[in-house]
């Protein structure tokens, strides 16, 4: 993921510009994940949890189609081929993170997320944005998000990741990113998905999916450990989060009645 701040766009080399820059070129350097061998491993194990966890989500049909914003280095673009969408592009800002993505033959092009969704003669049937919004400003992230709404037709879906302030675990992927400007909570998040026209708003939480052994055995512990939380926090006068995990989902569908 990579977000174009203003001072980019405009070509000025302030601090904003530098220290962006200077961490998402660290960010790839220090993923270790500079080849296509190493690439598709990571992938295939994400695309293991997100049909798990995402796939009853997903509109039917292989013909579907589909936009990434921002695609990253590729990994929900891999997830959406994987699962036998055709008509799938993602976008990116930064030229590194397309290359990568472009390695696994993945379709991925490079310009600027917000530019892409502003395009009003875009026509596609579902959104898929992951950890993106908390890298703008709460009234860029608005006006992304309505964007989103008016691209997409009666019925369509949209689907996001991003940090998870409900917890109190929830500092640890809102602040983990030099880039990051805020957090949600699951409340804010639903609230500012209808704020801005979606309805049948779903937020999922992440937790660990039966892929694997390991996956079975550490969803079997989730379902007492998270009693046993929320009981301890009740014991403390708070009420328990909704969500415990440090990012969470949204799934969300434009109204049928366009003018809703």
């Amino acid at each position: 993921m990579t977000v174009r701040s203003p001072a980019r766009e405009a070509g000025r080399s302030d601090a904003i510009e530098r220290h962006e820059e200077l961490y998402y070129k660290h960010q790839t350097r220090a993923r270790g994940l500079l080849d296509a061998g190493s690439l598709q491993a990571r992938f295939d194990k994400l695309a293991r949890w997100y049909a798990r966890r995402l796939g009853p989500f997903l509109p039917p049909g292989p013909d579907t189609i589909w936009i990434d914003l921002p695609c990253g280095y590729g990994n929900f673009l891999y997830f959406l081929r994987s699962r036998g969408y055709r008509n799938v592009t993602g976008y990116d800002a930064d030229p590194e993170q397309v290359r990568l993505a472009r390695m696994l033959e993945l379709p991925a092009r490079e310009c600027d997320a917000r530019r892409v969704v502003e395009d009003t003669s875009l026509r596609v049937e579902a959104i898929a944005s992951v950890d993106f919004i908390e890298h703008l400003s709460r009234d860029d992230a608005v006006q992304f998000l309505r964007s989103c709404r008016e691209r997409l037709p009666p019925g369509g879906v949209l689907i996001l990741r991003t940090p998870c302030a409900d917890g109190p675990f929830g500092s640890r992927d809102a602040w983990n990113d030099l880039t990051h400007r805020w957090a949600s909570t699951s409340n804010l998040l639903r609230a500012l998905l209808e704020m801005v026209g979606f309805e049948q708003v779903r937020i999922l939480d992440e937790r660990p999916q039966p892929y694997d052994l390991a996956g079975f055995f550490r969803l079997m512990a989730f379902y007492p450990a998270r009693a046993l939380a929320s009981a301890f926090a009740l014991a403390l006068g708070v009420i328990p989060p909704p969500v415990w995990s440090t990012s969470m989902w949204a799934v969300a569908r434009t109204p049928r009645d366009r003018d809703s």
